[in-house]
């Protein structure tokens, strides 16, 4: 099944939901909340007669139970160190980063979308992964009422999901993770030296040099003073880290 032939299936029929319930490894005994995770609400506005509910109520709740999970996970585990915790936590918080789970977990073709919804590609359609999968979150979680449930889901995809993520891509954002944890552990912002070493003045290179607590930790090179920054700040929240 993929996106191109929305026309054509009907959302609602056992077929998909079964087929979307195999895929992520669930069963939701109340269809009706199945229905109304996957339904946009461009999609009701298209089919007010088809449509009852959309999924922002569900949205809502799936993104309180996804954040308490994650948290969750996060202290129980002891092989997570506090930057990573932070970079994870920072990640799950991101439409892009959940829109790419909802990629990987293959999630958009089942969805009941406008005609606009099917086309739509980068960060729009980054948010409407985001926003159907933490629906979904909050239907499986309704249906049963328990966490139980809910947490097995979390584990098995969204966590894994993250992992994968988290070793084959750059940390969005090492700078704030990097501050957070030098001010809990000395009381002060890491501070950062800039040169210019290469490069004619349309086209120059940066050194970015990271201080810690008043001791050079690392530097990185970038095209810009900000590229640079970002590449030492995650260097030098790696060495911290681990």
């Amino acid at each position: 099944m993929t996106s191109s032939n929305q026309d054509t299936f009907d959302p609602y029929s056992a077929e998909n939901l079964s087929t979307l319930e195999d895929k992520l490894g669930i069963s939701i005994k109340n269809k009706e909340l199945l229905k109304t995770a996957i339904s946009t609400r461009a999609a009701r506005n298209e089919h007010p007669d088809i449509i009852k509910k959309d999924n922002e109520r569900l949205e809502f709740l799936g993104d309180s139970v996804l954040k308490f999970l994650i948290s969750e996970h996060l202290f129980k585990s002891k092989s997570n160190p506090e930057g990573k915790m932070t970079i994870m936590r920072m990640e799950i918080e991101s439409n892009e980063t959940l829109g790419a789970i909802a990629r990987e977990l293959d999630l958009k073709p089942h969805l009941y979308l406008s005609e606009g919804e099917k086309m739509s590609s980068g960060k729009s359609e980054c948010t409407l992964l985001a926003n159907s999968l933490e629906a979904v979150i909050g239907a499986i979680y309704l249906d049963e009422e328990s966490l139980e449930s809910t947490r097995r889901f979390v584990e098995r995809k969204v966590l894994d999901e993250l992992l994968q993520i988290l070793l084959t891509q750059d940390v969005r954002d090492p700078i704030t993770p990097l501050q957070e944890i030098n001010q809990k552990r000395y009381g002060k912002l890491p501070e950062y030296v800039y040169t210019k070493i290469s490069g004619e003045s349309h086209d120059p290179v940066f050194r970015a040099e990271v201080y810690i607590n008043g001791n050079k930790i690392t530097e990185a090179d970038g095209r810009s003073k900000k590229d640079a920054k970002k590449k030492a700040a995650k260097k030098a929240l790696f060495i911290l880290t681990n």
